[in-house]
């Protein structure tokens, strides 16, 4: 594994804090949780990355969605979020689902997947290196779902930057592209498609990798 640069040691300390907080106070993102995982139209049988899994709040509905005969793949670069994730893999007896520590960056793993799920992932969207790894992973014709906060661009949803802004302090390092986090991932997508969700302040984007 290549050395972590200076900022991961930044992205690790923060979610060492966010790994200690119980999923009971996330409540309000398991809705928007299940729709990225449908968005990403998975058969039974079929493997998925996601890419900062974080404690794995996201891995109900993705083992949902592949069945048993399935592949979950989630990768984190914090060791505690890391352990959380293996601890609720534990819980549930899922069998099909693993975990890997390690940054995006870097992240070596076998096989390619029929899909990746990026959800409140602004670091990982804001690394060329990590984008780029990330989409290596992706079969052709996988798909790729991202759900994250934006900053509005318009009333009324322009009143709830505030919250947007707090989201990207508590949650990431990286302070680019906060009024368009997805560009880099257009780039390398150029069919993707953006929705803005709600008021404004989250997006979600999808795209297939040719």
């Amino acid at each position: 594994m290549s050395a972590i640069p200076p900022d991961h040691d930044e992205i690790i300390a923060r979610y060492r804090r966010v790994a200690a907080l119980p999923d009971g106070l996330f409540f309000f993102t398991f809705p928007l949780r299940r729709h990225a995982v449908e968005r990403l139209h998975l058969a039974p049988g079929a493997s998925v990355l996601e890419v900062g899994c974080g404690s794995g709040a996201n891995f109900a509905f993705l083992v949902r969605a592949v069945g048993p005969t399935g592949q979950v793949v989630g990768v984190d670069i914090s060791p505690e979020m890391a352990a959380a994730a293996r601890a609720r893999v534990q819980r549930h007896g899922w069998s099909n689902v693993q975990v890997v520590k390690s940054p995006a960056e870097s992240m070596h793993l076998a096989g390619l997947f029929d899909g990746l799920l990026l959800f409140a992932m602004h670091d990982v969207l804001t690394s060329p290196e990590a984008i780029r790894r990330c989409l290596e992973h992706v079969r052709p014709g996988g798909r790729v779902v991202v759900v994250s906060p934006v900053l509005a661009d318009r009333l009324p949803g322009r009143l709830l930057n505030p919250l947007a802004a707090l989201a990207f302090h508590r949650f990431s390092v990286s302070r680019v592209d906060l009024a368009q986090p997805w560009r880099l991932l257009v780039e390398q997508l150029p069919g993707l498609h953006v929705e803005r969700l709600g008021p404004g302040i989250l997006f979600l984007a999808t795209g297939q990798v040719a």
